[in-house]
């Protein structure tokens, strides 16, 4: 019997508790120093709480994978609707059904809370399994506090059925790669899934890029047919196909004094506490914009928001983010100097835009580079677990430096990661210029208590030098040429939607057209436009 044979049957008598003190003593010496070990352990004993759980996290969660008999664990499942199913879980499966919910395998050196971690405080209102990297044997798998239960689906061949706690039956047909991203909403990137309500007060919807088909008391089924077209079919009832609208989910232009929208500026704000050398000064966009001293009183916090727990909030993005605004940076780039832009700080699910010279503290950078001042754009991706996309600012391959960014001028800056494509990407003054590529249908966990935070962290140990404007916030990635209309715009002086853009509709999506009982839409995932007429 091989390693990884051991690793199955050790950790099937665990989870069947009938393993003795002699099986649990073996299991820990097989992963001990062994980060491939811990993987499979952690995926397999992940993968198997899931399928025996009822909530807090995905209702009779069952699937149907090929794998080999040989290494299948069988469990109990009941009925979802259709049918009543039986599952065989093993190595295949366990590597095929991959939990959001990522635990980090490496030892979390001491260092690594100096500057990221929450302090006593926080944890205290934080959930106890925010920054869980090293759980005991007999923990693992368990999700207090995350109701929807996210997981990525990513399945070669044959069917996968599960049941959502939105009282959804649904149907995923590979090859396929879908994302469960809330109790009612799910992402993909690939193949086809079915869905069908439980009841009138059941919803799930299906989002793949830039489209959303909402189900309205119905039985529906959504097909990629190829990188860029979807067939969306009703069975029963009807559904709503909706666009994206692409505007930022918030926007602090810093032109009004309370944070609410004024007649002559464009808004989707929030009220905001400004710290006490937190000062209103002429707007390098539009009349406003925040001057910070880099003193710990020079802060913004946004009141609002947060939500109790990570993947909820209205700050919580899954599928995709953006980050943007224009600066005038005063940076030192001095050895353990931060300067902040933007920081909504939930433990290891943080969202980060900052200036940085840490020399590697806490090794979050992915990919690597040498030590020294950075532009960081951090984000907790499934699988990947936390990450900092350092992009170096030694004028090198298009990177400025930090000369040229505090020269004085206005600059723009766009972070952007999208699980469609996997790209995670810096942008200065309209120019991509650092990136890293994750594996497709990485979905992003954030959200969470913790206040978000402009120009400092919520700690206030991380102040920012310099005048911040226009910073926005989307849960979906700007493109390219987005990216570099909104720089024209900001040069230009007026906002990033054109100087015509009064009063933006803070409604994330709209509506397209209805699909009805017995027909069938192809639509455009990335203009969201029809590309047919009705199919009966």
């Amino acid at each position: 019997m091989n390693r990884t044979e051991q690793i199955f049957e050790l950790a099937d008598r665990q989870f069947d508790g009938t393993a003795t003190p002699d099986d649990v003593a073996r299991l820990a010496e097989l992963l001990t120093n062994d980060p491939v070990a811990h993987s499979i352990y952690l995926r397999y004993s992940l993968v198997h709480a899931q399928l025996r759980m009822t909530p807090p996290a995905l209702q009779r969660l069952t699937a149907s994978a090929h794998s080999d008999p040989t290494l299948s664990a069988q469990v109990g499942t009941t009925p979802i609707g259709w049918k009543r199913w039986s599952v065989g879980v093993s190595l295949a499966t366990a590597a095929s059904i991959v939990l959001v919910l990522w635990i980090s395998l490496s030892n979390a050196p001491r260092q690594d809370l100096l500057e990221h971690a929450p302090d006593e405080q926080f944890a205290d209102a934080a959930p106890s399994n925010y920054d869980n990297r090293q759980p005991p044997i007999g923990a693992v798998g368990k999700l207090e506090g995350h109701d929807s239960g996210p997981l990525t689906l990513s399945i070669a061949q044959g069917e996968t059925e599960f049941a959502s706690s939105g009282g959804a039956n649904l149907r995923v047909t590979g090859p396929a790669l879908f994302g469960v991203n809330s109790p009612e909403e799910g992402v993909l990137y690939n193949g086809s899934v079915h869905a069908m309500l439980e009841s009138p007060q059941s919803r799930f919807s299906v989002t793949t890029s830039n489209l959303r088909v909402v189900d309205m008391g119905t039985e529906f089924q959504v097909a990629m047919l190829d990188d860029r077209h979807i067939r969306v079919q009703a069975m029963h009832g009807q559904v709503d196909v909706q666009s994206r609208v692409r505007l930022p989910s918030y926007y602090w232009h810093f032109d009004d004094r309370e944070g609410a929208a004024s007649e002559d500026a464009p808004s989707i704000s929030t009220p905001l506490t400004l710290g006490e050398h937190a000062q209103r000064v002429p707007g390098i966009v539009g009349h406003g914009a925040i001057r910070f001293d880099n003193t710990p009183e020079s802060i913004v916090q946004i009141d609002e928001g947060m939500g109790t727990e990570i993947g909820d909030g209205l700050m919580a993005c899954s599928s995709g983010i953006t980050i943007e605004a224009m600066f005038i940076s005063e940076w030192s780039g001095e050895l353990l100097d931060y300067d902040e832009i933007f920081r909504k700080e939930d433990g290891v699910y943080r969202i980060l835009l900052s200036f940085q010279n840490d020399d590697d503290v806490g090794d979050y950078d992915l990919p690597e580079v040498a030590p020294g001042p950075c532009l960081s754009f951090g984000l907790h991706i499934e699988q990947q677990g936390y990450s900092e996309l350092d992009m170096p600012l030694d004028g090198r391959d298009g990177r400025p430096t930090v000369e040229q960014l505090t020269d004085g001028k206005p600059h723009h800056v766009v972070a952007t990661y999208d699980s469609f494509s996997g790209q995670k990407a810096l942008y200065i003054d309209g120019k991509l210029c650092f990136q890293h590529q994750f594996s497709v249908g990485g979905l992003i966990l954030c959200g969470g208590p913790a206040p978000a935070v402009v120009g400092n962290m919520w700690r206030k140990r991380e102040p920012f030098a310099g005048v911040l404007d226009e910073v926005a916030l989307y849960d979906f990635p700007l493109t390219a040429e987005e990216i570099s209309l909104h720089f024209e715009n900001a040069a230009a002086g007026v906002c990033y939607f054109g100087a015509d853009s009064h009063g933006l509709d803070a409604a994330r999506w709209k509506s397209i057209t209805l699909v009805t009982a017995g027909t069938q839409r192809v639509f455009d995932k990335l203009t969201g436009l029809p590309v047919d007429v009705m199919i009966p």
